[in-house]
């Protein structure tokens, strides 16, 4: 706690030290910052305002460019340009950077946190910091966890209650092991694929149905083809935020604490917008006419249950150790070990104001 302090405070200097310098003529560093989701979606407002921060606090010496909705290519495909160089930052989800770092898909074992919470926890702490030191090796530099939410399922076929009533669907999941493990778990068929190539083959019913957060669920207009939802919420999904190692490492001592602590004051400020647009998003999608069903206590025990079984295949995926850490993580968080972080986060979030308009004037 007191090394994250310094971090802070130090950062928060070096914001005041780039305050006190006159504004530079022209940019000396040009970023392209990629992602795949919808423009005016909370993540991409999250990167048009880091954008914007950082180059107040740099006064002008940082630009850095958003390309939202994969206008540079896939998730893999980004990450690909953040490890060659030819993009400098991006926000990807676990699902893609599993290729590149199999250790993350720890983060996508169903039902790991039990709310919010529990996932900033682990991912801020020194678990998520194990994790974002992986990437290392691949010459990328993981800065901070933002959220994509909990994932849910929808369907074309029936409203999905039912563990049970996911056999023999063909499901939509990232391209990640971790996933289709998942589906074939609950007995239906995965259709890994990339987001992009998603509302198309929804329309064109070469599959039955996927799962997402919903957000990204109105954004791309899913309820167009998709009738059923249930808030089963099986994942809590992340963004990492990455930048090119070689890029990172040339930077001057000040900007990159800059960049740091600016984009800990995103994510935060990020996080508190996407839980505001998810509830009002499932409002949206209600208007549109899909049933959204919420499973009581009981039924989301079945679903629980019936997924639990990957717990155990996952240690061939994101390895023995990591699935014993995560088990620990969830059986502390449960006998109430956490109880201070939880509560620091719920004080922490409960001040931060978001521009909740600002996201939802995008989608009609």
């Amino acid at each position: 706690m007191f090394g994250a302090l310094i971090r802070i405070l130090t950062g928060l200097m070096a914001i005041s030290i780039f305050a006190a310098t006159p504004a530079c003529a022209a940019a000396k560093y040009h970023f392209k910052l990629a992602h795949v989701i919808s423009a005016g979606t909370p993540i991409d407002l999250a990167a048009n305002r880091f954008a914007e921060l950082v180059r107040e606090r740099t006064r002008g010496e940082v630009e850095i460019k958003v390309f939202p909705a994969a206008q540079l290519g896939g998730e893999r495909a980004i990450i690909e340009g953040v490890q060659i160089g030819t993009i400098e930052m991006s926000f990807t989800t676990t699902g893609a950077i599993g290729g590149f770092a199999p250790e993350f898909q720890v983060l996508d074992l169903p039902f790991l946190f039990q709310g919010y919470e529990a996932a900033y926890t682990y991912l801020d702490g020194d678990n998520g910091d194990r994790l974002l030191k992986l990437l290392d090796r691949k010459g990328i530099h993981g800065l901070v966890y933002l959220e994509n939410g909990w994932r849910n399922f929808t369907s074309s076929k029936n409203s999905l209650r039912r563990p049970s009533d996911m056999k023999g669907q063909k499901i939509r999941v990232m391209e990640s092991p971790m996933y289709m493990g998942l589906i074939k778990t609950l007995e239906g068929t995965p259709k890994p694929m990339a987001y992009s190539e998603l509302p198309k083959a929804l329309a064109q019913k070469v599959i039955d149905g996927q799962e997402n957060p919903t957000v990204n669920i109105y954004s791309a207009r899913m309820y167009e083809s998709q009738p059923w939802m249930i808030m089963d919420r099986h994942t809590y999904n992340v963004f990492i935020f990455k930048v090119n190692g070689k890029v990172w490492k040339a930077l001057p001592e000040g900007v990159r604490k800059v960049i740091e602590t600016t984009a800990v004051e995103v994510r935060d400020f990020q996080r508190k917008l996407n839980r505001e647009a998810d509830a009002a998003f499932v409002k949206r999608l209600e208007s549109k006419g899909m049933k959204v069903y919420v499973p009581n206590r009981d039924e989301v025990k079945a679903w629980q249950a019936a997924t639990a079984p990957l717990w155990d295949d996952a240690r061939k995926i994101a390895t023995p150790a990591l699935v014993a850490e995560a088990t620990q993580f969830r059986n502390d968080w449960n006998a109430g070990k956490y109880k201070g972080e939880e509560q620091k986060y719920i004080d922490r979030f409960r001040s931060i104001p978001v521009p909740l308009d600002e996201v939802m004037k995008h989608f009609k």
